[in-house]
């Protein structure tokens, strides 16, 4: 296996463990407020390797989260290929903020990311009635927060990660 297929399996092993995780792992009650793990590893690394991971892994992984969890086909992938195409246009800027200002700039990626989610034009989630639902936004605030709280330690371990095990 030379070096750049090595690289490649080792970023979408990080991509894979994290669809694991954000799918199986938590709790039911805990799911409408979850952060995904798999939008966080996707944007870390459209920002630290954007010519390694960019459109098709948005694509293959937001499809994924669909059928795993019966969303509309297409609605995840859509969201993550607008996410990886933002974070593909501004990721020097991105890249040299601080810590803190990385969260804030999560933060309203993920309050995009459900604010749009909740346009479900079928209406297959009974559980997400419209944008005007006080819930709904009540927990979109808590998604973001907690995604933006999760991200110092997610852009650490997978920059530690990087760092050690891919080698470009």
């Amino acid at each position: 296996m030379n070096r750049e297929s090595k690289n490649q399996f080792l970023i979408y092993l990080t991509l894979c463990l994290s669809l694991l995780l954000d799918v199986y792992v938590f709790p039911v009650s805990f799911m409408a407020i979850k952060p995904s793990l798999v939008l966080l590893v996707l944007i870390y690394w459209n920002m630290a390797l954007p010519d390694r991971v960019g459109i098709a892994a948005a694509l293959l992984f937001g499809t994924l989260i669909d059928l795993l969890e019966g969303s509309l086909l297409g609605l995840h992938g859509t969201l993550f290929l607008l996410i990886t195409y933002m974070c593909q246009r501004f990721f020097y800027q991105f890249r040299v903020s601080g810590l803190w200002q990385q969260s804030i700039i999560i933060f309203f990626l993920c309050i995009l990311y459900k604010q749009i989610l909740a346009l479900d034009l079928l209406n297959v989630n009974e559980s997400q009635t419209n944008l005007s639902d006080v819930l709904y936004f009540t927990h979109s605030l808590l998604f973001a927060l907690f995604s933006a709280l999760l991200w110092s330690p997610v852009l650490l371990i997978l920059r530690y990660y990087r760092r050690r095990w891919i080698k470009i």
